[in-house]
């Protein structure tokens, strides 16, 4: 076979056509045009079909394919091997078939020329029978030919195109197992990123614990400090000293210095606290018991989206001296409420956390309290001016007759000196009084940047002069309080309540020129019930004249327009 001269289409064509005239020529080119359109028609046919199986696969299978990859890869490859065997069955017993379809089993290129000379010789004899049958026999084994070169080409092209399908797909189906592995190997990554989040959190809770141990080590010298200051306390009453006029004076120079020095030892920390176990939290016990029983709750909401337990520990949310804080608490509960001598020596009371529920009269004028913690204490009449009070806490407390206004000249006490200035400034940038009940307090000349009275009840509050840029009042409660000159540049009463339907343009006219926008507001009348739903509303009561809101139309602001300054 390997000197044959394999015939096309167009050779078996210039063989069978007819000579005689030229004119004939056209109609084969027309056929042949015929069948290029015929194979376009089932080239697009086969394009359309593919993309419309193929589209579908891709847009909706992938996770199919990606998660049983390899029962794909076998059913295909089990197609491509039934389609190899019918070809190889086909090679095999190939001249049988074209015996049974042209009578033909052999089909040499040399085998041409003997019907071809029987059809020359007959057709010279003028013997038509035995011509048309040379012609039909030249016809059968040229047929045959075109057949046998057409079906091996087929074969190899099938042969060739099935291996690099084959090649493909194995490589495809290596893709989507390496895609599912992969997608195993990221929900693995998250559980792993997760667990170190998680052990990264312990790994911080137990740094903090650790130095809360360290400072947590001066608790021996607060409690000798305490003995210390009760004994002298009742030597002063054995004495025959009034209680009342018991002070700080009256302490030895040695406990006032360590009192100093212990406060300059004892460092802020953090530590673990119970999560709704604060006795003063009268709300957080009431979510606490509520979520023990939650299908006797009708609105899930109090339960603060989820079930509260007491004994969850965590850290406190910023770091506290809870030392600090006692040594104020020892001095108030021996009645020394005056604490500008040892401001004066030095003592700093930052980051105190003030524990105890009552601070009556304390007096912290020029303090440091920069982030202490005064949250769920009444401060009745105490007196913080000229103190650095930046992001100290005083939240969820009722601070009634106390005075933060920043201290005149004339009201500067010695040790302490004005330095020439005309009052020495509150410092309370970034202090927060959320949830609290504030009435009858003075903030005059306060320098208060962004202070945060959210949910806060404001009653009878002096803000003259007061610069509280950037300060919150979101759904707080502002009744008959003052700001005289007060800067309220980027003030945000959204949702606050007021009781004087006049009060954005009694406020614009008070504050500070241009500092406050009036048209960005608008106010709204609200029924007494929904007063009475404000969560400070029952505190309130108990120290808020009735006068002011009872019976009084109340009105609740919203924004507008957008701020810009």
């Amino acid at each position: 076979m390997s000197n044959e001269d394999p015939m096309d289409a167009g050779d078996l064509n210039a063989v069978l056509g007819d000579n005689t005239s030229r004119a004939t020529a056209e109609p084969p080119m027309n056929q042949s045009e015929a069948r290029r359109g015929v194979r376009t028609g089932w080239g697009m046919l086969v394009f359309v079909l593919g993309v419309a199986c193929g589209v579908p696969v891709a847009i909706f299978m992938p996770a199919f394919l990606s998660e049983h990859g390899s029962v794909v890869l076998g059913i295909v490859l089990g197609a491509l091997l039934f389609a190899l065997v019918i070809l190889s069955l086909v090679f095999v017993f190939r001249q049988p078939l074209w015996r049974w379809v042209f009578q033909r089993s052999e089909v040499e290129v040399t085998r041409f020329a003997g019907p071809l000379a029987d059809v020359a010789r007959y057709a010279a004899g003028q013997k038509v029978e035995e011509a048309t049958q040379a012609a039909r026999s030249f016809a059968e084994i040229a047929l045959a030919r075109y057949a046998w070169i057409t079906t091996r080409r087929w074969l190899v092209a099938s042969i060739t195109g099935l291996i690099a399908a084959m090649a493909a797909l194995a490589g495809s189906a290596l893709l989507f197992e390496q895609n599912k592995l992969l997608r195993a190997q990221s929900v693995l990554l998250v559980e792993q990123n997760q667990r170190i989040d998680f052990q990264n959190a312990l790994i911080d809770t137990q740094i903090q614990l650790a130095e809360a141990e360290r400072s947590a080590q001066i608790g021996p010298e607060v409690v000798e400090i305490g003995a210390l200051i009760g004994a002298e306390r009742q030597t002063f009453l054995d004495g025959g000293g009034d209680i009342e006029n018991f002070g700080l004076s009256d302490l030895t120079s040695s406990t006032r210095g360590r009192i100093v020095a212990a406060s300059l030892v004892a460092r802020p920390y953090r530590y673990l606290a119970p999560s709704n176990a604060n006795p003063r939290d009268s709300e957080g016990l009431m979510r606490t018991a509520l979520a023990r029983r939650p299908d006797a709750v009708t609105d899930p909401s109090v339960l603060d989206n989820g079930p509260a337990r007491a004994d969850a520990e965590r850290l406190v949310d910023r770091p506290v001296s809870p030392e600090r804080g006692d040594l104020l608490t020892m001095l108030t509960a021996n009645a020394i409420l005056e604490t500008e001598a040892l401001t004066f020596l030095g003592a700093d009371f930052s980051f105190a956390e003030f524990r105890r529920e009552l601070a009556g009269g304390l007096s912290m004028r020029h303090a440091r309290l920069a982030f202490s913690d005064f949250s769920w204490t009444r401060m009745v009449s105490c007196q913080f001016g000229a103190a650095q009070l930046d992001h100290a806490r005083i939240e969820n407390a009722v601070v009634r007759g106390s005075d933060f206004s920043s201290l005149v000249a004339a009201d500067v006490s010695e040790p302490f000196s004005p330095g020439g200035f005309d009052y020495l400034p509150t410092s309370m940038a970034g202090i927060s009084f959320r949830g609290s009940v504030i009435h009858d307090t003075g903030f005059a000349r306060v320098n208060a940047i962004a202070p945060v009275f959210d949910g806060a009840v404001v009653a009878m509050a002096d803000f003259t002069g007061a610069s509280i840029g950037g300060a919150s009042f979101r759904d707080a409660m502002i009744i008959g309080s003052v700001f005289e000159g007060a800067s309220l540049l980027s003030m945000d009463l959204q949702g606050a309540i007021v009781f004087d339907q006049t009060f954005l343009e009694r406020l614009k006219q008070a504050a500070a020129p241009g500092s406050f926008v009036a048209e960005r507001w608008q106010m709204t009348p609200i029924a007494a019930g929904e007063v009475a739903q404000h969560p400070r509303y029952i505190e309130m009561t108990n120290h808020v004249p009735e006068s002011a809101y009872v019976g009084v139309q109340a009105w609740r602001i919203a924004r507008i327009e957008p701020a810009s300054d």
